[in-house]
């Protein structure tokens, strides 16, 4: 799991790296999957990925990734 941004000042949502299981699939070499929560903002790219929170991940997103365990 990292964490993406996609626009400056937004939330940080959880995305899968390479060689993850996301939604039945394998994420491929040198991409990563859009974010779990599904927001609508999300056009395709992202600003910048992340290893680390910044204490301002998105809440649903976490939600989520709970629940899939």
């Amino acid at each position: 799991m990292r964490y993406a941004q996609i626009n400056s000042g937004r939330r940080l949502h959880l995305v899968c790296e390479p060689g993850e299981d996301y939604r039945g699939e394998i994420i491929r070499r040198g991409y990563v999957s859009a974010p779990l929560c599904r927001t609508s903002h999300f056009k395709g790219k992202y600003r910048m990925t992340i290893n680390v929170p910044l204490a301002n991940a998105c809440r649903n997103c976490i939600r989520v990734w709970r629940a899939s365990k």
